[in-house]
């Protein structure tokens, strides 16, 4: 009998035929094969296929394949609707699941989460699929008709246009656009180290109305940018954020406002040019109602509660209605100078507290709470803890490591993200 210790070493070249079991959080399939596991874009759970081995990671049992010839194919699956898309006629990688319907693409994200020992029923569908996003960064490329806006293709140093991207909300769309067409007749260029003056990033926000454009260059570009600036139409607020020099940071310093508008306002919250808006407000207030109740539905009412991540202020404006008080955390210092309080972090904020609250909500980066904060919350032992979490491997190492001191009574997942493989969870824990 052959057993997995006694068959050949897999090679770069090998053909085999796999059936992928899970998919990662790139979108790309995962499917054991020999020696190790095999990561494939575009092949899903449900479908085979013969997979070409082009990558074995020499540190982890690893590999990753391209397809060769197709097996079962899922019959959800359609002719990519987008130009950018690199199946398509762009290059861009942005929507890796865009090739499902978006029925078939939350499936799969079920799949991706129970790969994580995160188990749901469904995930939750999104008002719209396309045309979504009202927050959107941006990189500036050079290219021979000058400098245009697109991201950076995954896995390499190449760059994909954006333009006629359809997940990005009309009004952003076209405002980068107009952004290029002016760039290219001011003839302006993009940071390179040959041109150190160039444009960096460009970060777009709208509330549906007014747009918000924050450039992102060294400081000599500011001239340009006011001069870009006087050329775009009234909607679309103009803001410069300064970056420091021989630094990689896409957000810049302190931004100047170079013309109103210099805020959005959506549900009665000001967002500024580096303020933090999510991406899809319409799906993420739809997760504050959830996030906000308990497993059975309750709003969640006290004397005390904290807002860890509150970034610009919505769940903490929405605890204050059945919270005596509300005591917002927010280390980025523009959010928090909204929300009235010094920048801090999670852990020397809780650290700081001299007793429990009975609620604390935490809205954390895609990395999760992680262990220090984790043993904080621990140590605090308030009596409720739900977590709205963008990252759902974080958060699955964050109710590891919460375990057996909190109790897991509620997980929902939504669709956040439509044509991409993210997706969002709550968690609702109480102590053991």
């Amino acid at each position: 009998m052959c057993t997995r210790a006694m068959l050949p070493a897999m090679r770069r070249g090998d053909r085999t035929m796999l059936r992928p079991h899970a998919l990662d959080l790139e979108g790309r399939g995962i499917a054991d094969a020999e020696d190790r596991q095999v990561f494939v874009e575009n092949l899903f759970v449900g479908e085979s296929a013969e997979v070409a081995i082009e990558h074995l990671s020499r540190g982890a049992p690893v590999a990753f394949g391209r397809v060769v010839e197709r097996g079962d194919t899922l019959p959800t699956r359609r002719e990519v609707p987008c130009e950018s898309h690199y199946q398509s006629s762009g290059r861009c990688s942005g929507c890796p699941l865009m090739t499902l319907s978006e029925e078939a693409q939350r499936l799969q994200k079920v799949a991706l989460l129970a790969h994580l020992s995160l188990t749901v029923e469904r995930v939750e569908e999104a008002p719209r699929a396309l045309g979504y996003r009202m927050a959107s960064k941006r990189v500036a490329f050079p290219t021979r008709a000058g400098l245009t806006l697109g991201s950076y293709i995954r896995g390499s140093h190449r760059w994909a246009d954006m333009a006629h991207c359809l997940v990005d909300h009309p009004q952003i769309a076209d405002a980068a656009r107009l952004l290029v067409t002016e760039a290219r007749a001011l003839g302006l260029r993009a940071w390179t180290k040959r041109e150190p003056k160039g444009l960096r990033a460009v970060w777009l926000k709208t509330d549906g109305r007014a747009v918000l454009v924050t450039l992102v260059a060294p400081p000599a570009f500011q001239a340009f940018a006011t001069d870009l600036a006087a050329r775009l139409p009234a909607h679309i607020g103009i803001a410069f954020s300064s970056q420091t020099e021989g630094s990689n940071n896409l957000r810049g310093n302190k931004p100047i406002v170079l013309r109103e508008p210099s805020s959005l306002t959506l549900e009665g919250t000001e967002v500024g040019p580096l303020g933090f808006l999510q991406p899809n407000p319409e799906v993420a207030h739809q997760m504050y109602d959830v996030l906000l109740r308990d497993e059975h539905g309750n709003p969640l009412q006290g004397s005390l509660a904290f807002d860890l991540y509150a970034g610009a202020g919505f769940t903490t404006r929405r605890l204050a209605t059945n919270f005596e008080t509300v005591v917002p955390c927010e280390s980025y210092a523009e959010s928090a100078a909204a929300l009235g309080v010094e920048p801090s972090d999670a852990v020397t904020f809780l650290a700081n507290a001299s007793s429990a609250p009975e609620f604390i909500n935490a809205n954390p980066p895609r990395k999760g709470l992680g262990a220090n904060v984790c043993a904080t919350l621990r140590r605090l032992g308030a009596p409720r803890v739900h977590i709205m979490a963008c990252g759902p491997k974080g958060l699955a190492r964050d109710l590891a490591d919460l375990t057996p001191h909190y109790r897991l009574v509620e997980l929902r997942a939504f669709d956040t993200l439509p044509q991409t493989p993210h997706v969002e969870v709550i968690a609702k824990l109480v102590l053991a």
